[in-house]
């Protein structure tokens, strides 16, 4: 069997997206913030509410030592743009004014912040503090629909799997994404406002975390590496694009001033859990998540003639690393009754046969079928009554045992047809034993003896390394490395109408990923009436998808069992992107001017994609008429999969 290269766009595919939006507000409007960072924006006024112009107004990082001053205009007002998200101290003063100082104040990814700032008549010299909790912070330009998730939610909500993105689903207008799971191509798991999984746009600093090729989430960082996340489900900010459903936008911790850190360990195991209700004894689980983090700053080296060989990086360069591992050893379920419907029976002897034969494995159909032909007395019925239980009960019997009990019955047999080997039928095509070179079946398989429980592994890393410079106070540089390698096994699906307790062991999957992440932004403040946000980003995912056993045909039994190869698979599938964004901010008068641009270079170099490469069978219910002819005018039921199955 040969395997092609898939070539896509002749061997390269390249997405490119380039999107210059303008947005001009007709009134004092101004824009939203940028994609990782906030803004902080208002009115300085006097005890009477009148405006001070000429006011300095300046918003300080104690922890990360960023600090930006502005000047109101002569409507008093003030906006500063690009803040990291996280706790400020802002203070506002002027000449015959005392001087006030607000903290904490709290911004979070995404905002644009509205700060009323009141001035009290006196001398500079004397200060007012105001509590940060004391004053309320307003977005009133905001067209967008989102929501922010913080730091206290992420740290002291309980999550299953420790996927950031999880906390979504605390959001009223998302849901689980209840779409069919195909095995090689999950979607982002998310329904936002009704949209397939497919329709979300996850990004990690502004920068896209998205398989092009599936319209997937990549996998992201360590849930001890989120600082906080914004979703936003409708009326999107102009930099974001790409998606009919919703953008979820992840932001980082980054280093501070203070060095700090943590290790955690989470363990769930099966002596501490219930029995699953679909096992039949207390199967394995094992699931532990363990790893750390640590921040600071960064120390660096001072070249040249004097002072000290290092400096200590503090309010000026700073580091934040995290690892976790996750390890599961847990057990998936079969959990289809295969005999189900089969439960009627017939026993014949004589006159009608020469010795006692029971046929078992009937519907109630088809045995009230059979005897009402032998009620009739007609000696043709009764002959096609026999011949019809041999059929139907052979196939059940030998597609649930691999035996076939039935003794021949002389002429009551169509020729050619020979009862007593594994198959009925001549010709089957699933040959009955058949192995590879691993002993493993490829082929036909007893559905009684298909296991009930079977393993699912996984074995996941998170590694994340960001670092973040201030150049000076207008000027901040980032960079963020991350790789997630991982292996799952046992995965099921439903790419072929299945339902998830009718995969066998065989038919779950193997997945193997590295995804690696290279970015970098530059956020820069112009003469203090614009910003500039410059984002690179590089990806580079390689996923392997395959089964369990990747010879074996793929079989499927509608409603009783699916087995074998998956259909879709095997998959081997390299996508780098290279993205650059770049969002500009400028002040005029009274209005905000925001555009920019945002390219991405998708490649593909080549990708195996084999579908029913190993062949594939589909048992449907059979038509006693295609079996012989003259069932046909006697409208007999026709045959369950599972007894088509056993037929070959």
């Amino acid at each position: 069997m040969k395997v092609f290269p898939l070539r896509i766009s002749a061997v390269v595919e390249k997405t490119l997206l380039l999107a210059i939006v303008a947005l001009i507000s007709v009134s004092a409007v101004f824009a939203q913030a940028q994609a990782s960072t906030a803004d902080l924006r208002g009115l300085v006024v006097d005890p009477n509410g009148a405006l001070v112009p000429g006011a300095v107004v300046t918003a300080k990082n104690s922890a990360t030592g960023i600090t930006r001053t502005v000047t109101t205009n002569d409507e008093g007002t003030y906006q500063i743009f690009a803040l990291p998200p996280g706790e400020y101290e802002v203070s506002a003063e002027a000449p015959t004014f005392k001087k006030t100082v607000i903290s904490p104040v709290r911004l979070t990814v995404g905002q644009s912040a509205e700060l009323k700032i009141n001035l009290e008549v006196g001398t500079q010299d004397v200060v007012v503090n105001v509590l940060g909790d004391d004053v309320q912070l307003v977005e009133t330009t905001r067209t967008s629909v989102s929501n922010t998730i913080d730091q206290q939610r992420i740290e002291n909500l309980p999550i299953n799997e420790r996927s950031a993105t999880g906390f979504a689903l605390t959001i009223s207008t998302v849901g689980r994404d209840n779409g069919r799971p195909i095995g090689p191509a999950p979607t982002s798991g998310l329904n936002i406002g009704g949209q397939r999984g497919r329709s979300t746009l996850v990004q990690v600093d502004g920068s896209d975390f998205t398989d092009n090729s599936i319209n997937a989430a990549r996998t992201t960082v360590s849930q001890e590496a989120v600082q906080e996340f914004q979703v936003a489900t409708n009326s999107y900010a102009p930099e974001f694009g790409r998606a009919t459903g919703g953008i979820i936008n992840v932001v980082t911790k980054r280093g501070t001033n203070e060095y700090s850190g943590n290790l955690f360990g989470f363990i769930r195991d099966k002596k501490i859990q219930a029995r699953n209700p679909f096992a039949p004894f207390k199967s394995a689980f094992t699931r532990t998540q363990f790893g750390g983090t640590l921040g600071g700053p960064l120390p660096f080296l001072n070249f040249g003639e004097g002072g000290p060989v290092t400096t200590s990086g503090r309010d000026k360069n700073f580091f934040f690393a995290s690892f976790e591992r996750r390890q599961r050893n847990e057990t998936g379920f079969f959990t289809s009754n295969v005999a189900q419907g089969l439960t009627a029976s017939i026993t014949l002897g004589a006159p009608i046969l020469p010795f006692t034969q029971t046929f078992n494995r009937l519907t109630a159909a088809q045995a009230q079928f059979a005897q009402g032909l032998i009620a009739s007395g007609n000696p043709q019925l009764i002959g096609a009554a026999v011949q019809y239980l041999y059929l139907a009960s052979s196939g059940g019997n030998t597609a649930l045992t691999g035996r076939n009990p039935l003794i021949s019955a002389g002429g009551a047999i169509p020729a050619g047809q020979v009862v007593g080997s594994r198959f009925f039928l001549t010709g089957a095509p699933v040959p009955f034993n058949t192995q590879n070179a691993q002993g493993q079946f490829i082929a036909f398989r007893p559905l009684l003896d298909l296991p009930q429980v079977f393993p699912v592994t996984d074995r996941s890393n998170f590694f994340s390394l960001r670092t973040d410079h201030n150049l000076n106070t207008d000027n901040q540089l980032s960079f963020r490395f991350g790789y997630n390698p991982g292996t799952l096994t046992g995965i099921q699906d439903e790419s072929q109408n299945q339902s998830i307790g009718q995969n066998d062991f065989s038919r779950t999957g193997v997945q193997e990923l590295k995804d690696l992440s290279f970015t970098a932004g530059l956020n820069s403040i112009i003469g203090g009436r614009a910003a500039n946000e410059f984002r690179f980003n590089y990806g580079r995912r390689e996923t392997s998808f395959r089964s369990q056993n990747n010879d074996a045909t793929s079989i499927n039994i509608p409603g009783a069992a699916f087995i074998g190869r998956n259909p879709f698979s095997q998959v081997d599938r390299t996508e780098t992107r290279f993205q650059f964004a770049d969002n500009f901010n400028f002040i005029l008068g009274t209005h905000t001017l925001k555009f920019g641009g945002d390219v991405n270079f998708v490649r593909i170099p080549s990708a195996v994609f084999e579908l029913n490469f190993a062949g594939l069978f589909n048992f449907s219910p059979l038509a006693a008429g295609n079996l012989n002819a003259a069932f046909a005018p006697l409208n007999a039921p026709d045959l369950t999969p599972v007894q088509t199955y056993g037929l070959g």
